[in-house]
């Protein structure tokens, strides 16, 4: 009785023997098992790329819900107060809010529905290019009145109502209604008029002793 050829192949079944030659054939090849798996593919590195992938799909649903917080609820129209921020590349984005929040900066005095433009130069024109209002132009009114202190009036985002006792208020705003008369706004550092309604000319004052 003679013994049978050890087989060292781990993946074939039990009870398998390797066939015999035909006589004057070469011996057959062993069979190749499964390719090693490669070494930097390891159960920490698979853990980490899935980590990754979340992580980068989390951060589109964030970017998602702030351009839908922006323009939330439709298009805004007349009347609407909001402010507005600095987006990426340059863009500005408006967030609506009520009219008597300490951060509502402009009042939306006319919304058109098409490549419109404001009746003066005191308007801060936007321009809508994204979300269900696209293709809007809104007309945008310093929301203001007599008494309010502002800092940063030359930036139409950075521009905001503060106490008059803060130190970073640098002006003062006195409204005049029922006028377009500039000359209403002696030494201001800046004059938005508006034709309303109602019309009139807000005057930004320098911070001085009656601020």
């Amino acid at each position: 009785m003679t013994t049978p050829p050890f087989d060292d192949n781990p993946f074939r079944s039990p009870g398998y023997a390797q066939p015999a030659p035909m006589p004057g054939q070469p011996p057959m090849p062993p069979v190749p098992g499964p390719p090693p798996i490669p070494h930097w593919f390891t159960t920490k590195v698979r853990i980490t790329l899935v980590a990754c992938v979340v992580v980068a799909l989390g951060l589109g649903v964030l970017g998602a819900m702030g351009v839908y917080w922006a323009g939330r609820n439709g298009p805004p129209s007349d009347g609407d107060c909001l402010y507005l921020t600095q987006e990426t590349a340059g863009r500005l984005a408006y967030h609506r809010v009520g009219c008597t929040a300490n951060n509502a900066t402009y009042k939306v005095e006319t919304a058109a529905s098409r490549n419109s433009t404001c009746s003066s130069n005191g308007y801060v024109r936007f321009r809508t290019t994204s979300g269900s209002d696209s293709g809007r132009t809104l007309c945008l009114a310093l929301n203001v009145r007599t008494g309010d202190c502002l800092r940063d009036i030359e930036d139409e985002v950075a521009i905001a109502k503060v106490s008059c006792s803060d130190p970073a208020a640098t002006d003062r705003v006195e409204v005049f209604s029922r006028s377009r008369d500039d000359k209403q706004c002696e030494d201001a550092d800046d004059i938005r008029i508006y034709y309303g309604p109602p019309m009139r000319v807000v005057c930004m004052l320098p911070r001085g002793e009656n601020i």
